[in-house]
């Protein structure tokens, strides 16, 4: 007699969830496709599918679906980071599989190549994968190069490109293709055309104690110039201001006066530009001119003159047609409409005419300086000395003369072997040497209208007979000797 089974157990165990078929692992490469699926004895229990423990939702990546019995998970273009434990629960049950992700090999086929070009000239770089659905990235420098109108990035299958219309400087440095875990590298160097003056300076005309500008255009905005006045360069200071602003550079002068007026230059290394600056100032007129002077050396002479204007350019004073510049000799001075000059020390050969020029404006006077009489300081003295020995006479004149003569008697001497002579300021010397009796005498010293006289008086050696000659015998052919 067999068991007899209650028939509502039997209809439990059926309606009890079974997973009639489990997930089984899955290994598939990177960027494929693969699917886990679940069977179950009923139909349309809803269940929940996760990866390592975390919810998995629908979507374009990955779809869950349900047909009857049957639950899916499908995985689109899988990533190496959707490798992990993927598990179906339904109502108590649960069933689990790993999926293994394995890397693609990706390599690059053809390299970056280093390019070396002008600036605005066209730069295409290529780079090959050997993949076809590689998506790559262009950096320079670490950033991202984004397209625009100047910058192309295209794909064609395995070939990736980058391409630049017109290149810059500021595009030179590292250029990096990247997809995925492969990267290719190329150097991009930019060489910038040389610097061109687009519109170069102009004549300037500013105005005395006005602003000046002067201004050129050079052919890009990096460009670095230096100024110069005549060949002087020229620093940022309170006087000039050196000014950039875009492709315009711009010198400033400040409280222009009339040493401002020069040729100013500024210069960008492969291309320059010059101009002239004059200074223009008002109208100015003598009101009352200059006086004649006359002076004895070495008495100061003053000049004055009076002007129109209390400012404007400082005048130019000139004696001889020699401009005069501000020293110990020379005061120039300036009060209001006055202006005065004064040579603290004169001599003879200063005479002549004195000029004033102020602007268009001028006077012109004589000076004129006599010279002061010659006296004798300290006159000559009587010498004795020894014949063949040497003898020096010295006098000194007030003031220092300009022309000395020597006299013996009324013969004019000269500078030779025998007479040697010396100035030193006020003092005047002559040496004779090798005296004899003829060198005895008076002489004279003579400058201007003065002159000292001394007498020389030369001790000659007086010859006597010590020793006669006696007389000697001899014979014929024989040697006499005397002494």
């Amino acid at each position: 007699m067999g068991d007899n089974i209650p028939g509502g157990i039997v209809a439990a165990a059926k309606n009890r969830l079974q997973v009639v078929k489990g997930l089984e692992d899955v290994e598939v490469c990177e960027c494929e496709s693969c699917s886990f699926e679940v069977t179950l004895n009923l139909a349309y229990i809803e269940g929940l599918w996760t990866r390592d423990g975390s919810p998995l939702k629908s979507k374009p990546t990955c779809r869950i679906s349900t047909h009857g019995k049957k639950h899916s998970l499908l995985l689109n273009r899988v990533a190496l980071g959707d490798a992990g434990l993927f598990s179906f629960q339904a109502n108590g049950v649960q069933t689990s599989g790993r999926l293994i992700v394995t890397a693609r090999d990706i390599y690059i086929a053809k390299e970056l190549e280093d390019v070396d070009t002008m600036e605005r000239q066209p730069v295409n770089f290529l780079c090959e994968v050997n993949l076809p659905d590689l998506e790559g990235r262009w950096y320079r420098d670490d950033s991202r190069i984004r397209p625009g109108d100047n910058i192309k990035i295209r794909q064609q299958g395995k070939t990736h490109t980058l391409f630049f219309r017109s290149v810059r400087p500021e595009h030179a440095g590292e250029i990096r293709f990247t997809a995925e875990r492969v990267s290719s590298y190329a150097t991009l160097t930019v060489k910038e055309l040389p610097v061109q003056i687009l519109r170069p300076l102009r004549v300037k005309i500013a105005m005395y104690r006005h602003r000046g500008l002067l201004e050129c255009q050079v052919s890009r905005p990096n460009a670095q110039v230096r100024w110069y006045k005549n060949r002087k360069e020229l620093q940022p200071s309170k006087k000039y201001q050196l000014i950039s602003q875009d492709v315009y550079r711009q010198l400033t002068i400040d409280d222009i006066c009339s040493s401002d007026e020069d040729t100013y230059t500024c210069d960008a290394g492969d291309d320059n530009t010059s101009c002239q600056l004059l200074v223009e100032e008002q109208a100015i007129r003598i009101v009352r001119g200059m006086s004649s002077v006359v002076v004895m050396e070495p008495e100061p002479a003053l000049f004055q003159v009076e002007t129109s204007l209390k400012s404007g350019r400082p005048p130019r004073w000139s004696l001889n047609g020699e401009v005069l510049e501000p020293c110990a000799a020379v005061n120039i001075n300036r009060e209001g409409n006055l202006h005065s000059l004064c040579l603290t020390t004169t001599d003879s050969s200063m005479s002549g005419p004195m000029v004033f020029v102020a602007g268009k404006s001028r006077s012109t006077a004589q000076l004129t300086v006599t010279e002061r009489p010659l006296q004798v300081a300290r006159h000559l003295d009587d010498v004795q000395a020894k014949e063949n020995s040497s003898v020096s006479l010295s006098c000194a004149f007030a003031p220092s003369p300009r022309v000395v003569r020597w006299f013996k008697g009324r013969t004019t001497l000269k500078t030779s072997n025998k007479y040697s002579m010396k100035r030193e300021g006020k003092r005047a010397q002559l040496t004779i040497h090798g005296l004899t009796g003829m060198d005895a005498g008076q002489y004279r010293c003579m400058a201007g209208g003065s002159q000292s006289t001394a007498h020389v008086k030369v001790e000659v050696r007086t010859l006597k007979m010590v020793k006669h000659l006696e007389p000697k015998e001899v014979e014929e052919d024989g040697l006499a000797t005397f002494s």
